[in-house]
């Protein structure tokens, strides 16, 4: 039998995404279409056809979060509980180190945000426009979340829950 230590966790501080961080990214996609429309004489059922792309920003930010897991040699396990999660696509079994988390969050957004930009160039303009908002506005709990961690030690543990993200002191 292999020995295995068993660490508590006293939680530092919980980060949620709950139903009004859900409510602020559906009026920041009324805004930017609203905008959209009126600034750029967009037809509104162009941007509504539009918004066939952003299921693509989830798979992006799922890539990216694998592809950087895989290059770093952590054990992901994404539960189905997260597959609909603010952090889509991201999961651990266990906490993992503030470290960790960071990398893995900040490769995510800059990853997600320099890929829409170059494929805003590339899509027509209502399709560029509705990806590149949408992988803003999609970004913000992972933003938010990743701001938080900053202010917390360096020894702190993460662990994705659903719809939070739980920052975590270990006793060994």
């Amino acid at each position: 039998m292999e020995n295995q230590t068993i660490y508590s966790y006293k939680l530092v501080r919980r980060f949620r995404w709950r139903l009004a961080g859900s409510l602020l990214q559906l009026l920041l996609f009324g805004l930017v279409f609203a905008a959209a429309a009126r600034l750029l004489a967009i037809p509104a059922p162009a941007l509504v056809v539009s918004l066939a792309v952003l299921p693509g920003i989830a798979i992006i930010h799922l890539c990216l979060f694998r592809m950087y897991v895989h290059l770093r040699g952590h054990a992901p396990q994404t539960t189905p509980d997260m597959l609909f999660s603010p952090w889509w696509g991201a999961g651990y079994r266990l906490p993992v180190p503030l470290s960790a988390y960071r990398g893995a969050e900040a490769t995510v957004l800059a990853g997600s945000l320099f890929l829409t930009a170059f494929l805003y160039v590339w899509l027509p303009v209502p399709y560029g426009i509705t990806l590149f908002a949408g992988a803003i506005i999609a970004a913000l709990p992972r933003l938010l979340a990743l701001l938080v961690s900053l202010r917390l030690p360096k020894h702190c543990r993460v662990k994705y829950e659903n719809r939070s993200v739980a920052f975590l002191l270990t006793d060994g």
